[in-house]
């Protein structure tokens, strides 16, 4: 490995290491790994993820692609049980995926030492891609690739500046403001120098948009989280690119039917009309809290499912429950 200059925005120039070995790039979107099912998932979560996983690293290993993962590794950023990341160690050890940090894999908004993400680095067996800025030269074969990386909150440059390079790819990590994405803050624009930008953080995959010498991708997430009418339509995919591609190819993902995974969208979580008693109440919230749901998705679908807004107990169990959410968001 050789060292390198860069300068980006032309204040800053560093040292960075140059890779070889691979052809080009697998993009994997947010896996969001968890030892229980998120959401409304009624499968083995753990497996059926941790399966997607091996899938694509067998997938860059066979290809010679180096595998990268734009942001939202886990779940939940803490307190996953030492058997899944273990099983994670495994896995990443052969291939040292590169992570690029995203919003769930922090707590309070921070990359703390006591987040699952800092164990697996601390066990060597993935690179963290934790700072915005040029990450690495890349030697696809013939062609000279800077990486560049701008994890969960912080800047995508205006403009890179690169001396002897072929393509600039930047990955990130942001709300980007993609057609039919409402929530997008960071409009699409050029990044004069950079020819591919390549975001996690949106799970539903969006059309590529070239803005100037600038593509934008959006594969979209590895795992579908929610259920509703769009989830069931898609089709779980990552990116593989090398500079011989105009733009990222789509490869689908071995993945299980949506009805397989989430309760029918033809029957309601609580059919109408009908009575929960007391003791299924307790039975459901029992079985929610086993499952350790700690985004608190599960137990307010509940709870809207089946409190009456005219008892008066109801706003007491409201109360409650936005307790134990706070609770456990600080904890």
């Amino acid at each position: 490995m050789g060292n390198e200059p860069w300068i980006v925005d032309a204040e800053q120039t560093v040292t960075l290491a140059t890779v070889t070995g691979f052809s080009g790039l697998l993009f994997i979107g947010d896996p969001h790994v968890a030892a229980y099912p998120p959401g409304h998932r009624t499968d083995d979560y753990r497996s059926a993820v941790l399966g997607k996983l091996a899938h694509c690293l067998r997938e860059a290993r066979e290809r010679r692609l180096l595998p990268v993962i734009l942001g939202d590794l886990f779940h939940v950023p803490r307190d996953n049980p030492n058997g899944l990341l273990v099983k994670l160690m495994e896995l990443f050890r052969p291939t040292s995926p590169w992570v690029l940090v995203g919003n769930h894999d922090k707590y309070e908004a921070r990359l703390t030492q006591d987040v699952s993400l800092a164990v697996l680095r601390a066990a060597q067996v993935l690179v963290l891609l934790d700072r915005a800025g040029p990450v690495a030269w890349l030697q696809l074969d013939n062609t000279r690739v800077l990486l560049g990386a701008s994890p969960d909150w912080t800047p995508i440059p205006s403009a890179v500046q690169a001396n002897e390079v072929d393509k600039v790819v930047w990955i990130t990590h942001h709300n980007v403001r993609f057609p039919d994405y409402e929530a997008g803050r960071i409009a699409l624009r050029e990044i004069p120098g950079v020819d591919l930008v390549v975001n996690g953080h949106i799970h539903t995959p969006k059309p590529p948009q070239r803005r100037g010498q600038t593509l934008w991708v959006n594969p979209g997430s590895l795992t579908r989280i929610t259920r509703s009418a769009v989830t069931r339509n898609l089709r779980p995919a990552v990116a593989l690119w090398t500079p011989r591609h105009e733009e990222p190819v789509r490869l689908e993902v071995p993945h299980a039917p949506f009805d397989d995974i989430f309760p029918s969208l033809d029957t309601p979580l609580n059919p109408e009309g009908e009575v929960l008693d007391a003791s299924r109440f307790i039975q459901g919230l029992e079985n929610l809290a086993l499952r350790k749901t700690t985004e608190g998705v599960g137990l307010k679908a509940f709870l809207e499912a089946n409190l009456d807004p005219s008892d008066p107990v109801t706003p007491i169990i409201w109360t409650l429950y936005e307790e134990v959410i706070g609770r456990v968001n600080k904890a």
